[in-house]
């Protein structure tokens, strides 16, 4: 039995167009059926030592790249498989014979890891880092590429990338009811367009099935869990109900954590998290070549911790409400059109942040509170051909328009006799802030007889935003004093290209090879925002946007008991965006701004590998590495994660007549930091232990269990945001999923 772990997702291709579709993406008249084997990927691995030497990593390294036999050679031959992804050509296709680097964490992973949210998710997979501050504020970093330079998607629309969604990874999805996620590692802003300069990370949901017969049939599922660290609690149900033409689903889930403990014990304040989502969702099959679909979520976060500085008494997000509208329709062979899909939605946010924060010298408190409101209005169009064999011809045009409203009291009073000494007051985001974005593509693809593939896009994306002028207001022993932020409107506008090449070197082996450039508008925050006390942020109108130029290749292997990949990649890029500290002061008090560098690179590599031992064992692991400098300084740039590895085994068995367990053993090291950017502090490097096991009584019922930091260790992550937060200690985490 083959381990499973984060793995490529299996799909089986649907004979008919709306009997099985894969999520995300609906399925297309032709589909090439070869997919990698499954692999397993680590968790997380850590110890609480001060550095981890080189050698640890290069020897870590060569298991992952040598381990197992080698492939022979010989002619390509077709290695048949059921494993399909969608994201990386916004068509169903084999990973393992695309240029693309991409990997999928399957459901059945998602339910082996009993994880709070997304982020517990991806930090599992290789390449890929969690920026963020606690466990619930959290920013994917792919290949050094963070911030809004990840572009994360749900069932391939960007209703997380919003101003609103700078922490795209804050749970507004439950973990419950997610089919899979897929990540494409590299830039893809041919097909996904501004934000998707270091990969896309595509959250696929699951949705209902139809039957095959007249009659409704009903599937209830129920999921139940527990975190110790933490006194989480969570609880997931949902309801199918489906005949031959009509599939509907009703979902409600509910979690419930309080502030976690770090490995030294000590409890970090203001890191709970209570919310619940629900939702609706519809299909309906008009007859064989047309569906419509409708669904209705809402994401309802009644508080979420920020952490600060133990000086904070308290520190939340008060409201954090999200509600998702979506409608579609998919239709196949019309006419030349192999598949067409039509997709709108409306995303509408409001939070509220509310804070009592005292100074670092206990001489002033200061009581915070915010309003954001924000929301979004999206439209895509989709049309897939295929003019001649083996030639799929994939175009289409997306519109969105995003609009924010907020505002911002700051009073600060004596610890000693409770005077108030200053209020400020101003909008963290312009008034009137709004962006409208265009963007059109085409992508060619065309497989040849050996094997071999080769695609080619291009893309043009518009943008338009514009602001108010921002007054920041602050009275202080009686005299009131205002600033003003002055904006102008601002667009841009990009062509990108890609072209991607694979080539089959035995029927084991094959190589791979992109050039592509990349694109990323400065975002409304960056452009717009007027924000914080001591130093006051400032958004900068007159921003370029990023522009870069990228060449990645690599190997992937695939062999009855051996299957990985290995990638070196390089980026430069123009005018990259960082928020600096400026001379000059605003309303009298200190600045930061966000700037262009006018020439960054970011280089390095990643490689993941799986072996299995035996019928029932398997050894797994990955490693990835990156630089980021100014060309022109040689400083370090920001968030840049150290040199990282995976590594674990994995035992899996039969139960009874149709029931499974396993038990793996995983761990992650990560290298010291010693060339932070300028403001950022070296962190030393550390490892954890995990472990996971689990039984499968059947297909309808899974016991799952996991021991996050067995050994308890005290580690701080390089890209968290507060660089005094530590992370969780040892967590037990349980789950128990059942379906009727």
């Amino acid at each position: 039995m083959k381990a499973e772990g984060i793995a490529f997702v299996r799909a089986v291709v649907p004979t008919k167009p709306f009997g099985s579709q894969v999520p995300g993406v609906l399925p297309m008249r032709a589909v090439v059926n070869r997919c990698l084997p499954n692999f397993t990927k680590p968790t997380m691995t850590v110890n609480n030592h001060p550095f981890l030497r080189k050698r640890h990593l290069k020897v870590l390294a060569a298991i992952m790249l040598f381990t197992g036999p080698a492939a022979h050679a010989e002619s390509p031959a077709v290695n048949q498989s059921d494993e399909i992804v969608v994201t990386a050509t916004r068509t169903p296709e084999d990973p393992w014979s695309l240029p693309e680097n991409i990997e999928t964490i399957p459901q059945k992973t998602i339910r082996e890891e009993s994880a709070e949210s997304v982020a517990g998710l991806l930090d599992k997979a290789s390449g890929v880092t969690i920026n963020g501050s606690g466990l619930w504020e959290a920013v994917p970093t792919i290949r050094g590429f963070g911030s809004n330079r990840v572009l994360v998607l749900i069932d391939g629309d960007r209703e997380s990338n919003l101003w609103a969604g700078r922490d795209p990874l804050t749970p507004f999805i439950d973990t419950g009811n997610i089919e899979r996620i897929e990540i494409l590692k590299g830039p893809a802003s041919v097909l996904y367009g501004s934000d998707a300069l270091g990969g896309v990370i595509n959250i696929i949901t699951s949705k209902p099935a139809f039957t095959e017969s007249g009659a409704w049939t009903f599937k209830p599922s129920a999921t139940i869990g527990y975190s110790s660290n933490d006194n989480g609690k969570y609880g997931n149900l949902v309801l199918d109900g489906a005949n031959e033409s009509v599939a509907l689903r009703l979902e409600a889930s509910s979690r419930d954590h309080g502030s976690y403990k770090d490995g030294n014990g000590d409890t970090v304040a203001n890191s709970q998290f209570e919310g619940m989502n629900y939702g609706l969702s519809a299909r309906w099959k008009i007859d064989e070549s047309n569906e419509l679909s409708a669904s209705y979520r809402r994401s309802d976060i009644d508080d979420m911790g920020v952490p600060q500085k133990d000086s904070a008494v308290w520190s939340h997000f008060t409201t954090f409400e999200t509600d998702t509208w979506k409608t579609g329709w998919h239709a196949t062979d019309i006419g030349p059109v192999t598949d067409l899909q039509l997709r709108g939605w409306i995303v509408d946010q409001a939070r509220a942040y509310d804070g009592n924060i005292t100074s670092s010298d206990g001489t002033k408190y200061s009581l915070k509170g915010n309003t954001i409101d924000t929301g979004a209005r999206g439209a895509s169009l989709q049309l897939t051909f295929e003019p001649a064999d083996a030639n799929t011809l994939v175009g289409g045009i997306e519109y969105v328009r995003e609009e924010a409203q907020s505002s911002e009291t700051a009073s600060t009073y004596k610890v000693s006799n409770g005077a108030l000494v200053q209020t400020l007051t101003f909008p963290p985001v312009s008034p009137d802030a709004h962006r409208n974005h265009v963007g059109l593509f085409v992508q060619d693809s065309q497989r040849f007889k050996s094997g071999a593939l080769l695609t080619g896009g291009v893309r043009y994306d518009y943008f338009t935003a514009d602001a108010e002028d921002a007054v920041f207001t602050k009275t202080s022993g009686g005299v009131t004093t205002t600033a003003t932020n002055v904006f102008t409107g601002k667009s841009d506008g990009a062509v990108t290209a890609s072209l991607g090449y694979l080539h089959p070197l035995t029927s084991h082996l094959n190589a791979n090879l992109n050039l592509a450039t990349g694109f990323r508008a400065p975002d409304i925050f960056e452009r717009f925002s007027t924000r914080g006390s001591n130093p006051i942020i400032l958004g900068n109108p007159d921003l370029e946007p990023e522009y870069s130029w990228n060449i990645d290749g690599g190997l992937k292997l695939k062999s009855e008991k051996v299957s990985g990949t290995a990638s070196v990649f390089y980026s430069r890029v123009d005018d990259y965006i960082d928020l600096l500290a400026q001379n000059e002061t605003f309303n009298g008090v200190a600045t930061k701004k966000y700037v262009n560098i006018p020439d960054a690179e970011l280089y390095g590599f990643d490689a993941s590998a799986s072996w299995q031992l035996s019928d029932h064992l398997t050894l797994f692991g990955g490693i990835s590495s990156v630089i980021g400098r100014n060309r022109d300084s040689d400083q370090r740039l920001s968030t840049i994660p150290p040199t990282n590895g995976k590594v674990g085994i994995r035992w899996d068995d039969s139960y009874a007549s149709n029931g499974s367990w396993w038990f793996e053993v995983n761990s992650e090291l990560y290298a010291d930091q010693n060339h932070p950017a300028e403001g950022e502090k070296a962190t030393p490097g550390y490892g954890l232990v995990n472990l996971k096991t689990g039984i499968r009584f059947s297909p309808n019922v899974t016991l799952a269990l996991a021991i996050n930091n067995v050994f308890d260790r005290t580690y701080r992550s390089h890209l968290n945001m507060a660089d005094f937060l530590y992370e969780p200690g040892i967590n037990l985490k349980t789950s128990l999923n059942v379906t009727l």
